[in-house]
């Protein structure tokens, strides 16, 4: 019974770093593409393509936090693997609503700075959280082998 639930446990950590990872290179492609479309497209087509790729964007993203509760409740008596994909959910959390809470500062530093951060602030926060998940990953193996 014990290798029974073991294996569901690397079977959701595993499909949650799967994701989230999946989640990080279709961020990394969107960033890449929309800056690559706003010069090749003209504005009205540009917006469609944006519109279809946030929706897309989106639905990755309610399946990584989907896969993130799963891991998180797989590895529950396991507290460092937990807590990494704790902190891998937040910052994907945060990743979510940083374009939200922090709108008009990324506004002003890119008219005041002329500096885009937004697309490295999504990038970087994607990234930890494909890091944290990776990590939490081989800390569960560590502790369960």
């Amino acid at each position: 019974m014990k290798t029974i639930t073991s294996n569901w446990r690397y079977l959701l950590v595993g499909l949650y770093t799967w994701i989230v990872t999946i989640f990080f290179g279709a961020i990394l492609l969107d960033v890449v593409y929309a800056k690559i479309a706003v010069s090749v497209l003209k504005p009205s087509e540009a917006a469609t393509l944006f519109s279809k790729a946030a929706d897309f964007l989106l639905l990755i993203g309610a399946l990584t936090i989907l896969a993130a509760l799963g891991a998180i409740g797989s590895s529950w008596r396991l507290g460092s693997a937990r807590n990494l994909f704790i902190a891998s959910l937040v910052v994907v959390a945060l990743e979510f609503l940083t374009p939200m809470l922090f709108f008009p500062l990324l506004q002003q530093i890119q008219i005041n700075l002329g500096l885009n951060v937004s697309p490295w602030i999504r990038l970087s926060a994607s990234a930890l959280s494909s890091i944290l998940a990776f990590v939490g990953l081989w800390n569960l193996s560590s502790l369960t082998s």
